[in-house]
């Protein structure tokens, strides 16, 4: 079978990655204008991103070496969330690993930190928390080589899709074409045909990919119908803009996520420099006022490099007859959590390791279409009630927060978990537990930053007598022997800051 696909970028370009590399029998187009302006604003991804340089399901051809080395990414263990309650000044960090008992009813590492420990302690229950508390890389220093997989990473979203591009056109069955589509040719039964391209070619194809982002080139033509988020989650503006590092200034291992008066603004610490900006709801404020809130919190100017608009939602359905769309053209909720490459990837995993058959007419089947929908859309919604959730920590400061404080944009899963955790802990089985779900890990480091857990009912769900001894203390002791290992683990691994340094000085930025 012969793919079309429409868009580089990153979307575009992780897809032909791993959908050339599963196929070696398909042939792949990916069409891509350079005449389309991309800038590299700073993205946080998770470890899914982390399991395509590690080569997971197949051979991908990837080095994390080489792509640190080209892209300028850097480590992420965990994002910090800061002033998302009615305490400003207070912040939470959330590791991206969850605890090892995350698992288990109760978890028992995680009631026991929420019991015992200080937050700033809490870290510690986690392995990449532990990485932060104690300033650590998982990068061996004589090996070179990282010791395990744990870690995510923040990447230049354009540097990380030229770096896949590379990759992806090494292999005889992926082609690439510089051109634009203005066009799209449907069959007599809705199939996608053709695409006229802005040099006047017309490409056919067998499948097609719609990786085009907002534009949604190939969606807009068929049948396809966007689902708002706008009720649960309302900001719609985005102002991104770059930082540079002060002197003697090492990025921190992890995303800050920092709300403000009318929404929140990302930092992701790159090697080289910082890519920020302010997502906003365009109800409360303007670009020029949002350029001056943020302007007077950072105590500097900033030079914003466009403003985007955008309607947090989903697609109906991502896979309409021959057509599958990906990335930005299928959904964007918002960039809280890192969900947009992280759904990018799970999507186009879905696709290419399961659904694609050797066939058209295996591929293209009416029962494996309705099952990667519905597996799409629940993805989506999943996400929706995660990212809703960081917003009931009852900060009310501004027009924008009480209106959130009101309790209108919370879904009924969000309403449900609230209630539930007045009574006990949530444990592993009680969220949606898939590939690519966000689940219970994620869940219960926002659940104690927005103080919706309590420390006595957590301490009382794990204090109780097992044949080997009281839970509670068993799991103390589980504690200090895992912060044991992990030291262990880590004797020959550079410190965060030596890591820096080191790729720093091979990327010739030092």
């Amino acid at each position: 079978m012969k793919f079309v696909i429409v868009g580089g970028g990153t979307a575009g370009w992780v897809t032909a990655l791993i959908a050339s590399a599963r196929h070696p029998n398909h042939e792949f187009v990916v069409i891509e204008s350079s005449k389309i302006g991309v800038v590299g604003v700073g993205e946080s991804t998770t470890g899914h991103f982390t399991d395509v340089l590690l080569n997971w399901a197949t051979n991908y051809g990837c080095d994390q070496h080489d792509f640190i080395k080209e892209t300028g990414a850097t480590l992420k263990y965990a994002i910090k969330h800061k002033g998302w309650t009615n305490n400003i000044d207070d912040y939470y960090i959330g590791p991206i690993d969850g605890t090892h008992t995350t698992s288990a009813i109760p978890d028992c590492l995680f009631n026991y930190g929420l019991d015992k420990l200080e937050r700033k302690e809490m870290l510690t229950i986690s392995q990449c928390g532990y990485y932060i508390y104690n300033e650590l890389s998982t990068f061996n220093k004589f090996k070179k080589e990282f010791i395990n997989g744990r870690h995510a990473y923040h990447i230049d979203a354009h540097l990380a899709g030229q770096y896949f591009k590379k990759i992806a056109l090494k292999r005889k069955n992926t082609q690439h074409i510089d051109s634009e589509v203005i066009d799209v040719t449907l069959d007599e039964k809705g199939f996608v045909k053709s695409l006229l391209l802005s040099d006047q070619n017309i490409i056919e194809g067998d499948f097609f990919v719609d990786c085009s982002g907002f534009n949604r080139v190939i969606m807009k033509h068929l049948p396809s119908k966007w689902v708002s988020f706008r009720d649960n989650l309302p900001l719609n503006t985005g102002l991104p803009f770059h930082l540079k590092y002060k002197e003697g200034e090492v990025p921190e291992p992890y995303t800050t996520a920092w709300a403000q008066k009318n929404g929140w603004m990302w930092q992701i610490p790159l090697l080289d420099r910082k890519g920020c900006g302010y997502v906003y709801c365009d109800a409360y404020t303007t670009p020029d006022k949002a350029q001056e809130e943020i302007e007077t919190i950072l105590g500097q100017e900033i030079d914003p490099i466009r403003v985007i608009k955008f309607d947090s939602g989903r697609q109906e359905s991502a896979w309409i007859k021959n057509c599958v769309t990906i990335g930005l053209s299928s959904a964007f909720l918002e960039p809280l959590e890192a969900t947009s490459i992280h759904s990018t990837i799970v999507q186009a995993n879905n696709l290419f390791l399961e659904y694609v058959k050797p066939t058209f007419e295996e591929t293209v089947n009416e029962g494996s279409i309705a099952i990667y929908n519905k597996r799409t859309r629940k993805l989506y919604d999943d996400i929706k009630d995660f990212l809703v959730l960081h917003y009931m920590g009852r900060r009310d400061d501004s027009e924008f927060w009480k209106y959130i404080k009101t309790g209108a944009t919370q879904t009924e899963f969000v309403k449900e978990l609230l209630a539930m955790c007045k009574t006990k802990t949530p444990t592993f089985n009680d969220f949606p537990h898939y590939q690519g779900s966000a689940g219970w890990p994620l869940y219960s480091y926002v659940l104690e930053g927005i103080n919706a857990l309590n420390k006595d009912i957590a301490g009382s769900e794990i204090d109780f007598d097992l044949p080997q001894g009281n839970l509670y203390e068993i799991t103390q002791e589980s504690h200090y022997e895992l912060k044991k290992q992990w030291q262990a683990e880590t004797q020959d691994c550079y410190t965060y800051k030596e890591f820096i340094e080191y790729f720093r000085k091979i990327r010739g930025t030092i």
